[in-house]
């Protein structure tokens, strides 16, 4: 997203139409309720319109705000008045949709796809024009011979426009109630201290640990990360800091990016808030938010063990001597530090009481704000500048057009796929596929979420794949809220999924390393948390999903013993370095133990038993703990750090 610094009578505008999305917000959500459809159009309305204001349409462009761009910004909500002047009849003529109407949805269709284009990239754009010609395409002769669906412009019109199928269903639905109150939560989290109360809980946690910085990248962007739900914007905050403090360490460059990217990513898969997925999780599944959260934890844990380990063992191996994380700072004690931050631990507390005893969660995220509110004009109070305050407007509304202009891109692909029939046909090869194997219908459905995650928001990736294969996988037994996160997990992953791995390359950009070199390394540093999105998916008792306390333990029990092995194979240290063979060999010991199956785990038993004896007798007597262990391709800052070892 290419924003304008703005100013004078544009930075006004700007700042009276934000404050007016905010105050419509809080009147139609806790004052005077009004109809789900008409509230999305008028909220969609005003994003457009803000959207075209705040962000520039190329590099190029002059951060004063083009004529071009100011009727943008009024055809942005043409559409919403057309629909609010008579919404009674605007409604009733969804299945007899009228020639202004499909001139109303056509401006809408362009404004969306251009404003998509500006704040996330060309891709998701691209696939909404393939996917509305593919819709029209029956209508010419030669493509109805073929077999191309037969649908006409009117219906088209009818359901993306008019009907909670297309641009305005579930997605934008849970962007008007719940993610604008979270993304709401967040900025006062901020005016209260919260990310600098989390970069030094970091510190405070890590402080003392040899390779204690990329410690600290792991902790701070699960902490931001859970709140913030984007793995691009927790890069760009907590990379700032973290990636030039590895580096400093010893740690190569490409090295110091993969672990903050594959840290960043997993920072919207961590309870108790996962910002934006869990909240259209919620709503796409029909389950409470609260179960949501708690399906999520053992998968979080395993998630970050893996990372942990890891990093564990490449410190180990590069021999990452103790650097003091930040020598400067004031070395606050951690109960100290949080006695001094009450405010934000009071709001995080009341926020996960409330939805854990299934309180409304728009509420809920309301009533939180309130101890940070109070933290940020006690503790904070010289922060609360009139610069600071529009610095923090700014960035809640770039946060909400991001997300909210993604989700009602995703859909108008939603509204092509129910009209066309496309996604009834894909699930009915996969439920065949997987009557053979659930391995390969799961495989199946990593590549359609990653293949769509590329070069998109993982929260659009999630939206779009959803709609098509969730479906098919609950078919095939696989229980709603594992089907939802096993998708979830992989439209995150494909931030790190090479060739457009959007947020390894971001980290790149700040540790200046090969992107795609980069991409590839965080693919292999995430590679655990791959196969436990599998293992939950085969056996939901990892979820809280079924089965009884005994089994949950067991399965669990296996999936720790899985991830730490698989995880110190990859990094290639496990007790002394590994070689190849070495590495590859515990690599199938971790995925046997994580693989949800009896005759896997004794076989993995049996191998992990002769793995052990083997590592202790071959290192006997031998000194190899600087040793190379994998002739891997070495960058210049890796080449220097060995040359000072």
């Amino acid at each position: 997203m290419l924003k304008r610094k703005l100013s004078g009578i544009d930075a006004v505008v700007f700042i009276a139409l934000s404050l007016v999305l905010i105050a419509g917000q809080f009147w139609f959500l806790y004052l005077r309720p009004i109809s789900p459809l008409l509230h999305g159009q008028l909220f969609l309305g005003s994003l457009l319109s803000l959207t075209f204001l705040f962000v520039k349409s190329s590099p190029s462009s002059s951060d004063r705000i083009p004529w071009y761009d100011w009727s943008l910004a009024l055809l942005g909500m043409i559409p919403a008045l057309w629909a609010a002047h008579d919404f009674d009849a605007f409604v009733r003529r969804s299945a007899f949709t009228q020639p202004a109407d499909i001139w109303m949805a056509a401006l809408l269709i362009i404004v969306l796809l251009e404003a998509c284009r500006r704040t996330i990239g060309p891709v998701l754009p691209i696939l909404a024009i393939l996917f509305l010609g593919y819709a029209l395409s029956g209508n010419i002769s030669f493509f109805a011979d073929i077999g191309m669906p037969i649908v006409s412009l009117r219906r088209l019109a009818g359901t993306l426009y008019i009907m909670e199928l297309g641009i305005f269903s579930e997605a934008v639905q849970v962007a008007v109630r719940w993610i604008f109150i979270f993304l709401l939560f967040g900025t006062f989290l901020l005016l209260a201290g919260g990310q600098q109360f989390f970069s030094e809980l970091g510190n405070s946690l890590n402080r003392r640990r040899k390779g204690g910085p990329a410690y600290v990248a792991i902790t701070s962007s699960a902490l931001f990360g859970m709140l913030s739900g984007s793995n691009m914007a927790n890069v760009m905050t907590t990379g700032q800091f973290t990636i030039p403090l590895m580096k400093q360490a010893g740690y190569p460059a490409r090295t110091a990016a993969a672990i903050e990217s594959v840290a960043s990513t997993g920072g919207a898969l961590t309870p108790p808030i996962m910002a934006a997925g869990a909240l259209i999780m919620a709503e796409f599944t029909a389950r409470p938010y609260f179960d949501i959260i708690t399906a999520a934890i053992i998968p979080s844990v395993l998630f970050y063990l893996g990372l942990t380990i890891y990093v564990m063992g490449i410190t180990n191996k590069l021999d990452i001597r103790l650097v003091e994380v930040d020598p400067g700072a004031d070395r606050k004690g951690i109960k100290r530090l949080l006695l001094e931050n009450w405010p934000i631990l009071l709001s995080l507390f009341w926020l996960v009481f409330r939805i854990a005893t299934f309180y409304p969660v728009e509420r809920a995220g309301l009533e939180a704000i309130v101890p940070l509110f109070i933290g940020a004009v006690i503790h904070h109070r010289d922060a609360l500048t009139p610069r600071e305050l529009y610095a923090k407007l700014e960035g809640f509304v770039g946060s909400l057009i991001d997300v909210g202009v993604a989700c009602a891109a995703s859909g108008v692909l939603i509204g092509v796929i129910l009209l066309t029939g496309v996604g009834i046909e894909l699930s009915r090869f996969m439920v065949s596929l997987g009557q053979d194997s659930l391995l390969l219908a799961l495989t199946l459905t990593m590549v359609v979420t990653i293949v769509l995650g590329m070069g998109v928001p993982g929260i659009a990736a999630y939206v779009i794949a959803a709609a098509v294969v969730a479906a098919p996988l609950t078919q095939l037994g696989v229980p709603p809220i594992a089907a939802h996160l096993f998708i979830f997990y992989f439209s995150l992953f494909a931030g790190l999924t090479p060739p457009v791995a959007l947020t390894a390359f971001a980290a790149a950009g700040i540790a200046k390393s090969p992107p795609f070199t980069t991409g590839v390394y965080s693919m292999l540093m995430a590679l655990p948390a791959y196969l436990v999105a599998y293992a939950f998916a085969i056996e939901p008792a990892l979820l809280f999903e079924g089965g009884t306390a005994g089994t949950i333990v067991y399965q669990t029990v296996l999936a720790v013993l899985g991830v730490s092995i698989f995880a110190a194979g990859s990094s290639g240290y496990l007790s002394r370095p590994l070689s190849v063979g070495e590495r590859i060999g515990a690599c199938i010991i971790g995925a046997a133990f994580i693989y949800p199956s009896a005759y896997a785990d004794i076989l993995a038993s049996g191998l992990a038993l002769s793995f052990a004896a083997y590592l202790y007798f071959t290192g006997r007597g031998t000194n190899r703990g600087n040793a190379p262990a994998i002739s891997e391709p070495m960058d210049q800052n890796e080449i220097t750090t060995k040359r000072k070892a």
